[in-house]
């Protein structure tokens, strides 16, 4: 596998399109109270960086679900943190049962401090 050095600063503006083109296809494909649909790609970044960096990852969910719910200019409030839990097992490729557990938990521990997951908010 080849391998490079990125400037933070670049890799936060590429963590951002991420996010920005995610949320482009989930509100397209996913409905409130499913599992939300997420690409292999968004799995295969997520995973890289949850095991770079796990702080850094938790913080890409939570601008992903901010993007879905407030940002985006089809945000849909319905789509929660539960539904991308949901859904995240199935693009995470070469996840561990356990990891992928230890994933969940930070995740639906720590993203509420980022962004507001009431319905109104």
């Amino acid at each position: 596998m080849h391998t490079r050095e990125i400037p933070e600063h670049i890799l936060d503006q590429l963590l951002i399109g991420v996010v920005f083109h995610e949320a482009e296809l989930t509100l397209e494909h996913s409905e409130p109270g499913t599992a939300a649909v997420l690409s292999d790609s968004f799995g295969s970044v997520f995973a890289w960086l949850w095991r770079e960096n796990p702080a850094k990852a938790t913080v890409l969910m939570a601008d992903f679900l901010a993007e879905l719910r407030f940002y985006h200019h089809n945000a849909n409030r319905g789509l929660g943190l539960e539904e991308v839990l949901r859904g995240l097992p199935a693009c995470l490729r070469g996840v561990s049962a356990d990891e992928a557990r230890a994933i969940h938990e930070q995740l639906r521990n720590d993203v509420p401090q980022y962004v507001s997951l009431n319905e109104s908010a």
